[in-house]
């Protein structure tokens, strides 16, 4: 069987060089696609987790698993409380996968088929909550017409931010392989095959007991003879019209909620240290910010939490000044418009600590003084030397108007 091909992508300004398979690209490819065709109107939203290993600044992405998202919010990817509790289960039944034996969660990935390849403020949740490692990625699809996909990753830099406006590099998927999805479904199924007892191990047992409890199998026996007759057959139809007319209904909002779901412009939150001080900052010019009436920033430093109200005035104004007391500092940022519409993003600090830069100044101080010492003693040796040499010249311009003097009288004697 032919080793799986690998594609890459690699900036100068990432901190992370990513590998991905491209069969694994083309299971994506298939879900984002599926999604995309849900709805006339952009489709739904889907999303997964990418496994595969992590060697210094290189992730290698192998496999991926689907992230149920029962879209209780409407067609985006935005995963409820159900949602994100479903997800911690499913870390815990992947680590027991035989197919995932020795891979990582390195990353996730999510389409956006109404908005470009960005991270918006529930991106930036599902990245920091669930794939909070330095070095474990986002990957966002962007479906386009004819099948054609565009996808970019996002990674956070070495001091802890993140740039999450646009990605550093927007590449295309690349052209799709001829049964690339049968043979992963082929490669899936062999390790259950071969292995005895693979279904126990596996355990679908819990998810079993949701399966029973569907309404029409609980309803499928009859009550009594007599109700199997012709008047049951009667009734159907009026069923089959109030269900096709809820499905419009439920379809109908949906793209309704699509159409007037409001687009929203990136905080665009930054932290940078300057002569041992954080300097917080965001796009006082987005309209998601100028639109808000209130807000929060909330600075996690070690074990210690700080949290600012922030009036529409603050948030119009300057940056923030923040001195660390740690070497990791989260800072978050939530906004919240006068409709009810919240937005959050959050970015982190990883440095020394306090003590050890303020060491590090300490030293540098100290050369600064012993360089100033020498200056100083230099300075006064250079005006001694001045001041001798003006003696000097004093004595010798006296010796000079004595001699001058001794010549006109003896000039004047002759």
């Amino acid at each position: 069987m032919n080793a799986p091909k690998f594609g890459a992508w690699s900036v100068a300004e990432s901190p992370i060089r990513v590998e991905y398979s491209t069969v694994v690209i083309e299971e994506i490819r298939h879900a984002v696609a599926e999604g995309f065709q849900r709805l006339s109107r952009g489709g739904i939203e889907v999303g997964g987790v990418l496994y595969g290993i992590h060697d210094g600044r290189t992730v290698r992405i192998t496999a991926t698993r689907p992230i149920d998202c029962e879209h209780a919010r409407g067609p985006a990817f935005l995963l409820s409380d159900k949602d994100k509790s479903a997800l911690n289960q499913q870390f815990a039944r992947d680590q027991r996968d035989p197919r995932l034996e020795g891979l990582i969660a390195v990353g996730w990935y999510l389409s956006h088929t109404r908005s470009e390849i960005a991270l918006n403020e529930s991106d930036l949740e599902i990245y920091s909550t669930f794939f909070p490692a330095p070095w474990q990625i986002t990957m966002v699809v962007h479906p386009g017409r004819g099948g054609a996909m565009r996808a970019g990753f996002f990674v956070r830099n070495a001091d802890g931010t993140l740039k999450s406006e646009r990605s550093y590099l927007e590449f295309d998927f690349p052209d799709r392989l001829p049964g690339a999805l049968e043979r992963a479904a082929r490669q899936d199924r062999a390790p259950a095959e071969r292995r005895p007892g693979g279904l126990p191990h596996r355990e679908p047992a819990p998810m079993a007991p949701p399966r029973h409890d569907i309404p029409p199998r609980q309803y499928r026996p009859a009550p009594a003879p007599e109700f199997l007759a012709a008047p049951a057959r009667r009734r159907k139809w009026p069923w089959l019209v109030l269900w096709a007319a809820a499905v419009g209904g439920l379809a109908f909002l949906g793209v309704r909620y699509a159409m007037f779901q409001p687009v929203s412009e990136p905080i665009s939150l930054s932290v940078v240290e300057r002569e041992g001080q954080l300097e917080i900052d965001w796009n006082h010019a987005s309209k998601s910010v100028t639109g808000a009436s209130r807000g929060l920033l909330e600075i996690i430093d070690g074990p210690d939490t700080v949290r600012l109200p922030l009036s529409p005035q603050h948030l119009a104004g300057d940056k923030i000044t923040y001195a660390r007391k740690s070497g990791d500092v989260e800072v978050r940022m939530s906004i919240e418009d006068a409709g009810g519409h919240k937005m959050q993003e959050a970015t982190r600090f990883l440095g020394r600590p306090p003590a050890a830069a303020a060491a590090a100044n300490s030293d540098e101080l100290v050369a600064i003084q012993r360089k100033r010492d020498e200056l100083e003693a230099e300075l006064r040796r250079l005006r001694q030397q001045n001041g001798d040499q003006a003696a000097r010249i004093q004595q010798l311009e006296r010796t000079l108007r004595i001699l001058q003097t001794r010549i006109g009288i003896d000039q004047g004697k002759q």
